[in-house]
């Protein structure tokens, strides 16, 4: 089982929506991603992401009484951002990587499943400003 992204949405009504794509190559390349991010002097990368499910999952935990999914912990405790700070983001790092086409990996070069699923998560991020929704990267195993 590997490690991967989701991208989700933090509706107003406390609701959690995910993609549920396996976003495998941004959580692979995050410090890369946190490097780009610095020089299109925007936020960090790893400042979307939620570890609120993994560390569920890997400790022996029962959840909070009332609650029937990691979903409803991480809309309570989890780590958000406004859909416009999280396109800023995005869309930063978009731009560097796509400008000087940066190469992601020393044997296999991953740059063409960074910029699709930079673009699918930017799409997805302005779905989540189109409903006034926060925006954040669930970390899942």
């Amino acid at each position: 089982m590997s490690t991967v992204l989701w991208a989700n949405h933090l509706l107003n009504d406390g609701e959690v929506v995910s993609d549920e794509s396996d976003k495998w190559a941004l959580y692979k390349h995050v410090e890369k991603l946190d490097k780009f991010a610095s020089a299109a002097k925007v936020e960090p990368f790893s400042s979307l992401l939620d570890h609120t499910d993994i560390q569920f999952s890997m400790a022996d935990d029962e959840l909070p009484d009332g609650m029937t999914s990691t979903n409803e912990l991480m809309a309570r405790e989890g780590v958000w951002k406004s859909a416009n700070d999280a396109l800023t983001i995005l869309n930063g790092i978009l731009a560097v990587i796509s400008s000087e086409k940066l190469k992601f990996g020393v044997i296999k070069n991953d740059y063409e499943v960074i910029v699709t699923e930079l673009s699918e998560s930017i799409e997805y991020a302005k779905k989540a400003s189109e409903a006034g929704a926060k925006f954040n990267f669930s970390v899942v195993m």
